[in-house]
């Protein structure tokens, strides 16, 4: 799950334009002032491989992909009319090309032309419903090929994994922050992972090359391989922001070491935010951060638990939904710990290995369910 970061938060809500607290079950297009909705996140990645051993050239013409390699090359340029021209040709040459459409969604987006951009990434899924699925696929084979090649070393908790002497270092820093996590949740869950967990670490730019993450994505864990993977740099909270960037994937691991099964995304998102914040030395960190968050959506829409759980899903909001996803879920977490103790998430997590499923261990865990918790807290801002 990612680590996501985003600079000043409340300009950020007052550029989007909310007016003013309202309930959210829906996200439409117009997306309560957000502007257009940018739900090619993912697809725009995904275009940056195309220049290099594009899969499009396994289904069209090696010159209608040409033409588009030259389109995308002039897009990241920001040379929008020659893009356009490019473009052209190899719509031209290839008229159900799906990948192309995706590209001029991209610059119908930028003209200001939101309906016609979405109409452009609909047509692009109609003509290969399995596109995103071969981008996904395409980007992965990349990333995992960029790994064969990483220095492993072996610690007492993790397998860490760096690009040679250069980033020995970085590894070493990692590692007291990962060993403080790692105690930190043993000693809170009265249980530590059975197996060691494998740590992938990256400069921000081999993480873009890896994986064409975007910038505000500092790490994430994915579960099909048990594999933490999170960039090292040098981020404006400095090695506060580290430690939390850190903390935050472990506790992804963590919790999927201990309980494999689906949850919630907004259980996922929300409690690894709440345990890479977490300041045991400070008896009102809780207090403190439920106020930032109070302060930095004021003004944002509430979204019910189905809206939250679609949109950190998916992605396919605009990204100040995507944020506001985050936020909401952390102060959730935040919430029932301040009301009801901080042994609610291991509590939680035992009823579930007992066989328990998320709503009724939820329930046995804080007395109320998520959706009353929710609303609980949403009345405690008012």
């Amino acid at each position: 799950m990612p680590y996501v970061e985003v600079g000043s938060p409340t300009e950020t809500f007052r550029h989007w334009g909310f007016g003013g607290r309202q309930r959210c079950s829906g996200v439409g297009d117009d997306g309560g002032g957000f502007g257009e909705n940018l739900r090619f996140y993912f697809l725009f990645f995904a275009l940056c491989l195309l220049p290099c051993r594009s899969f499009a050239e396994a289904s069209h013409s090696a010159e209608a992909a040409h033409y588009l390699s030259k389109a995308i090359a002039a897009y990241d340029a920001e040379d929008y009319g020659a893009a356009k021209t490019e473009l052209a040709l190899a719509l031209e040459r290839e008229p159900n090309f799906a990948e192309a459409y995706i590209l001029k969604g991209l610059l119908l987006n930028h003209d200001g032309q939101a309906d016609e951009a979405r109409a452009a990434f609909k047509h692009a899924v109609d003509l290969n419903p399995r596109l995103p699925e071969k981008m996904r696929e395409h980007l992965e084979q990349q990333a995992h090929e960029v790994e064969q090649n990483l220095t492993e070393e072996d610690f007492s908790h993790f397998h860490l994994q760096f690009h040679g002497a250069d980033q020995r270092a970085e590894a070493w820093e990692a590692v007291k922050y990962l060993d403080d996590a790692y105690n930190y949740l043993g000693s809170q869950f009265g249980i530590f992972p059975p197996e060691k967990i494998t740590v992938i670490i990256f400069s921000t730019e081999e993480f873009w090359d890896a994986w064409n993450a975007p910038m505000w994505l500092g790490g994430f864990f994915d579960k099909r391989d048990g594999k933490v993977r999170v960039r090292i740099d040098n981020p404006p909270g400095g090695n506060d922001e580290m430690q939390r960037r850190l903390r935050h994937e472990f506790t992804h691991a963590f919790i999927h070491q201990l309980y494999p099964n689906d949850l919630p995304m907004w259980f996922q998102e929300g409690v690894a935010q709440y345990y890479a914040y977490a300041n045991p030395s400070d008896s009102f960190w809780k207090d403190t951060r439920l106020e930032e968050l109070r302060k930095t959506t004021q003004g944002a829409p509430w979204m019910d638990m189905a809206k939250i759980q679609d949109i950190i899903a998916k992605k396919n909001a605009p990204p100040g939904y995507i944020y506001l996803a985050y936020l909401e879920s952390e102060a959730l977490a935040l919430y029932v710990a301040k009301e009801h103790g901080e042994s609610w998430v291991p509590s939680l997590l035992e009823h579930l290995r007992s066989g328990s499923n998320f709503e009724d261990a939820f329930k046995q865990a804080v007395g109320v369910t998520p959706a009353a918790a929710m609303e609980q807290l949403r009345q405690s801002w008012e």
